[in-house]
């Protein structure tokens, strides 16, 4: 996992309902539904608790921007496999669709894999859907492909993605997660770094002129390099290349225009092979040979891929709070402000609505009674020349009765 050291007087520690808060309205802000907004904010949550560079600042950094409101599809289904066309739909909404149907596939018939593609924005860290997948008593692994960030050996021309791998084992003596990138650095590192104003480390990145470099901005006009700097690191990403890119029909030429980045999902279910107790238990002694290995001189402990990680987000989460660099918690906090701002003009609206409405009716009810009391005055005042009439009447019949002698 990419991780980043900061110090203690660049961040402010934040409680864990807070973030948690401030991430959901922020996403909301950018134009995404609950629904939606709960996957993502899990998963970048699930990054940031472990010092991941796939957390708060994909969204900070502008790089969650929305690209369409279309569902994703699923095509070519089959009971093994299958591929998801994401319609551009969010990333992570649809690399979380891939997984999860993934699964049910490996749980009915052992193995599931499954691609996605045509989808533009990045699909935040690969560890987060391959725990979902061993959680279910699966080994997962999973691929990703991205624009041209990545410089093969040899090249200074960014060719390949970051197209990180994630593979997941679960074992009688824990998780075994291996999350990372074939780059050497975390594009998003970079934007990270140039908001923190920091440098990058030394080897990671070439300027656009082949140079290397430790300014994250130069590394953002030039390229990454693959994290050995050398043929083997490049060879694992262009296989990722391959496999999540052209395989699932995602883009390879052109990907940042062609917004169309790709995934494959695989999940395999250990009694297809034998039965999955033995498969976790030798699983967990082959954990235990490693942790337990002859050290080197001056080694205090062996330490397994994901175990820091997990630790510190396991500690965070009983503190109950996270330390976050402050610029980046400065644009969280505007992103979520305008949306909590946005929703209290909302039910202001209605509220304005309904008293227009209401005084509406108070003006038809006002109008009812004076047209009720100009219809009682009429109704009185027939009534009243009804009774002057009948006097009219009664007065000349008797006249008529003086006149004719009383007769």
């Amino acid at each position: 996992m990419a991780r980043r050291a900061l110090s203690s007087s660049a961040n402010e520690t934040v409680p864990l309902p807070e973030v948690d808060r401030l991430l959901m309205n922020g996403i909301r802000s950018i134009g995404y539904n609950d629904a939606d907004a709960t996957i993502m904010k899990d998963a970048m949550m699930w990054a940031q608790l472990r010092d991941n560079n796939q957390g708060i600042i994909k969204l900070t950094s502008g790089g969650l921007a929305k690209s369409g409101d279309a569902e994703p599809m699923v095509e070519f289904d089959s009971p093994t496999g299958a591929r998801v066309n994401g319609n551009q739909a969010m990333s992570m909404v649809v690399l979380d669709r891939a997984v999860r149907l993934a699964i049910d596939k490996a749980q009915r018939a052992n193995v599931g894999i499954v691609g996605t593609w045509n989808t533009s924005q990045s699909c935040g860290a690969l560890g987060f859907y391959t725990e979902k997948i061993c959680e279910a008593g699966l080994i997962g692994l999973v691929f990703a492909t991205s624009p041209e960030f990545v410089a093969p050996f040899g090249a200074k021309q960014p060719i390949l993605g970051t197209n990180p791998i994630a593979c997941g084992v679960p074992t009688d003596k824990g998780l075994l997660l291996i999350d990372q990138a074939t780059a050497a650095f975390p594009w998003f590192g970079l934007l990270e770094a140039k908001t923190a104003g920091r440098e990058i480390p030394e080897g990671v990145a070439y300027d656009s002129e082949g140079i290397p470099t430790r300014d994250p901005s130069k590394a953002l006009k030039g390229a990454l390099r693959t994290f050995d700097r050398g043929y083997k690191s490049s060879n694992l990403a262009l296989m990722v290349e391959l496999l999540a890119g052209p395989l699932v029909g995602a883009a390879h030429m052109n990907k940042l225009a062609a917004k169309n980045w790709g995934n494959l999902v695989v999940a395999i279910n250990p009694a297809m092979l034998g039965e999955p107790a033995k498969f976790y238990k030798a699983a967990g002694e082959v954990l235990d040979r490693v942790r337990t290995a002859e050290k080197l001189p001056g080694v205090s402990e062996i330490v397994l891929p994901g175990q820091r990680e997990s630790a510190l987000a396991a500690a965070r989460v009983r503190d109950g709070s996270v330390p976050l660099e402050r610029n980046m918690l400065a644009e969280l906090r505007v992103l979520a402000a305008n949306y909590e701002a946005a929703s209290a003009r909302a039910p202001a609206a209605v509220g304005g609505g309904e008293q227009r409405t209401n005084a509406l009716l108070e003006q038809l009810l006002t109008r009812l009674d004076k047209l009720e009391g100009q219809v009682m005055a009429t109704a009185a005042q027939q009534q009243q020349l009804g009774k002057q009439q009948e006097r009219l009447e009664t007065v000349a019949v008797e006249s008529l009765r003086a006149a004719n002698g009383g007769r």
